[in-house]
């Protein structure tokens, strides 16, 4: 908090979607190429992206996503209805969440004292193909966001976007079972 002319505000937390999505990727990548007998004390971190109660400001493709309590509170630059919000926020933390479900779930079979090693590729394609759908999904939301200049075209795409996006992304059975499994 930041105190100015006696009237507080918080100060957001500025994030950059990329980094976190490549720290991601990077860390799950490194642990399963180097993973070995002594390696499970240093398994990934789960991390959510967009899933923060504090005021956070999180980059990506030119647009600061701000989000707050754990939804998305608006885009710096642009107006948008509190329809369009509750879109974006549905979106975002539900591939978010299936990101962290399916690094915990790794970490956990990993932990567990008889690791199904085919079970933990599983599981970890799915993290990694969860990481691209989020990728693909904020990618598409920053495409239309920049052409569309009203809130009702802005609404319109949101809705016309399926429900992760993810059968868009690829047609192997795996991504298309991804929301299924994460459930």
């Amino acid at each position: 908090m930041a105190k100015f002319n006696t009237i507080m505000f918080e100060m957001p937390k500025k994030l950059y979607a990329n980094e976190l999505i490549e720290k991601l990727t990077d860390q799950r990548r490194e642990f399963n190429n180097n993973r070995g007998a002594g390696q499970v004390n240093n398994l990934p971190t789960p991390e959510y992206i967009f899933n923060r109660e504090k005021l956070t400001t999180i980059t990506f493709e030119g647009l600061d996503f701000i989000i707050k309590d754990r939804r998305v509170i608006g885009i710096k630059g642009l107006t948008l209805s509190e329809k369009a919000l509750q879109q974006i926020t549905d979106k975002l933390l539900f591939l978010d969440k299936v990101q962290f479900d399916y690094c915990e779930k790794s970490n956990r079979e990993y932990l567990s004292g008889n690791a199904d090693l085919q079970n933990i590729r599983n599981i970890d394609r799915w993290f990694f193909t969860s990481l691209k759908i989020l990728t693909t999904t904020l990618n598409d939301i920053a495409a239309f966001t920049k052409k569309a200049n009203t809130t009702v075209m802005v609404e319109a795409n949101l809705a016309n976007m399926r429900k992760p996006n993810i059968d868009t992304f690829g047609e192997k059975p795996v991504d298309q079972a991804i929301v299924q499994l994460a459930k």
